[in-house]
């Protein structure tokens, strides 16, 4: 149990929206970009993430439905 949890927190981690955000949060830090700059791509990149999973249940829910004119 605590190896699978591991295993999907790496995951989690390597995926390319946070590394985006670590990336740009230590730009930040290292005052390389200001708040603006910041804020547009965090911004992005949590609008990217619901973004996908709203188009994700639409998928779903448009496979689940059965084609018009199908017998």
């Amino acid at each position: 149990m605590i190896k699978y949890r591991a295993e999907r927190l790496v995951e989690k981690l390597l995926s390319f929206k946070f590394v985006i955000f670590v990336i740009i949060t230590v730009l930040r830090c290292c005052h390389v970009i200001g708040n603006g700059e910041w804020l547009t791509v965090a911004t992005i990149v949590i609008a990217g993430h619901e973004g996908q999973k709203g188009f994700s249940k639409y998928l779903e829910r448009n496979k689940d439905e059965e084609m018009p004119g199908s017998n």
